[in-house]
């Protein structure tokens, strides 16, 4: 799909977000705003559901259908996409589901990653006995010189994040991949900020696995996610739970048909499915996803990054420390202002920043504090007068 598409067919993208009429938005990091679409497939689900003509067998082909349009969405295959909750969800199925070797090893950055990416991997520590090997940041950046310094003959995993929890900087995850390839270490990968609002591929990016959940780029609900397991992958796990959408049945066989002890796994990803399925959270979902797809994701990406390009450009000009610097291959959809790894979860370690989160806040203006830097994360729904407000307060605030 065409990368050049004109203002009009973004502005009539935004009209879909009520949520735009009431401040500058610009945390899809944290979440993202919800269209009317979703609301409207939410509350017609359930004007179904508390009626008498909800049928589950019905839902199932709702099911598939969102899978399908999702697994179009990275290039993937079908059977290679899992429904689940939200990343830490899906990051524990992959570290469960390892056959995992004494001696073995994984390979993160903690101080870039959110906790569902850390947490995952020191429980397999403490379960299997695997070696979590830490590598450390270079300036808010994931140096791959530096991280395969760490990757030997033992490494199972490297797991890394598309686009990091802060400071927000895009990852190289293809380089890794190709690099990970010669010591035959998968990668895992946090998409949680990316998914949705920056062009993903798993051919491209060789990636072997990603969890996303569908509340930021995605445009919906929490408490729902995905989770893409290349297929060679997914066939070497055993899934730390089964239930009865996590086996194949005879065709024609009942849902609830038993297996018994010579049981068979359901194909690729599907063995992670689960039990009954998030039917409210699939047609939320499924709605954001026809509506992302009027746009496609190699536009958005490319409109999303003139936007991050032009504030960070406007803080540079007064002056302001953007994490990163000048706009370059590291900038995504986020922009961060301070140092990276500085101050606490919540606040800033300089009070000039904190002072201007209270203010740009004060005017309406919805960001973050992420480990100490202010982050602003723009979604197709914004437009450059979002962009040149934050800039207006900012300058006054001076």
């Amino acid at each position: 799909m065409s990368t050049d598409m004109s203002s009009d067919t973004f502005a009539d993208f935004r009209s879909n977000f009520p949520g735009t009429s009431e401040g500058v938005f610009t945390n899809v990091a944290q979440r993202g705003l919800m269209p009317v679409q979703v609301q409207d497939a939410i509350t017609a689900y359930l004007g179904r559901r508390t009626g008498l003509g909800w049928r589950k067998e019905e839902s199932f082909d709702l099911v598939e259908g969102t899978r399908v349009t999702f697994a179009n969405l990275v290039n993937a295959a079908p059977d290679e996409i899992a429904f689940l909750k939200n990343v830490s969800d899906g990051m524990n199925h992959i570290a469960s589901g390892i056959v995992w070797n004494a001696g073995d090893n994984v390979v993160i950055c903690p101080e870039l990653e959110h906790p569902a990416n850390v947490n995952p991997w020191y429980n397999a520590a403490r379960r299997y006995g695997v070696e979590v090997r830490t590598v450390k940041p270079n300036d808010g950046f994931l140096d791959l010189d530096t991280l395969m310094v760490a990757v030997d003959e033992r490494t199972r995993v490297v797991s890394v994040s598309t686009v990091t929890f802060s400071p927000g900087f895009i990852t190289d995850v293809a380089a890794i991949a190709d690099a990970c390839r010669g010591h035959n270490a998968r990668v895992v990968v946090d998409a949680a900020q990316s998914i949705g609002i920056l062009d993903t591929d798993v051919e491209a990016l060789g990636i072997d696995a990603f969890a996303v959940a569908t509340q930021k780029g995605l445009l919906s609900c929490y408490g729902m996610g995905f989770l893409y397991c290349r297929e060679e992958y997914a066939e070497e796990m055993v899934p730390a739970a089964l239930a009865r959408f996590s086996v194949t049945l005879e065709e024609g066989a009942h849902e609830t048909a038993l297996t018994g002890k010579d049981f068979k796994y359901a194909p690729a990803a599907r063995r992670f499915d689960g039990g009954n399925y998030n039917y409210l959270g699939i047609t939320a979902v499924k709605a954001a996803l026809d509506l992302l797809n009027q746009l496609g994701t190699p536009a958005i990406d490319a409109y999303v990054r003139r936007l991050a390009g032009r504030l960070a450009e406007g803080f540079l000009e007064m002056g302001l420390p953007v994490c990163g610097g000048s706009p370059g291959p590291h900038l995504g959809n986020i922009v961060a202002l301070g140092e990276a790894g500085g101050g606490r979860h919540y606040s800033a370690d300089d009070p000039t920043l904190n002072a201007l989160h209270d203010t740009l806040t004060q005017e309406g203006v919805h960001l973050s504090i992420r480990k100490g830097v202010l982050r602003f994360s723009l979604h197709a729904y914004n437009n450059e007068d979002d962009v040149d407000r934050i800039l207006e307060i900012t300058r006054s605030a001076g």
